[in-house]
């Protein structure tokens, strides 16, 4: 199983809002994006929904190291 393979099936959530907004960032963010981000995002993937959600949303605070991840998010939510 590649790589990308792996992460699109950790994308897939509980939340089907969620489940776009993954879905928009693997499509126009991570082909491009360096191993911190990736990184980042396997760590994010790690939090159960409710929490993850709320970041993007911006309800819930945003650890400093997952800032400009979120961003991404964010911009694939909108």
């Amino acid at each position: 199983m590649s790589e990308l393979s792996r992460v699109k099936m950790r994308c897939r959530r509980g939340m089907k809002e969620l489940d776009v907004v993954f879905g928009r960032y693997l499509q126009n963010h991570y082909p491009t994006a360096g191993d911190d981000e990736k990184q980042y995002l396997e760590e994010l993937l790690d939090l159960q929904d409710p929490l993850l959600f709320g970041m993007v949303l911006g309800i819930d605070p945003v650890p400093l190291q997952y800032e400009s991840l979120i961003v991404k998010l964010r911009q694939a939510h909108d």
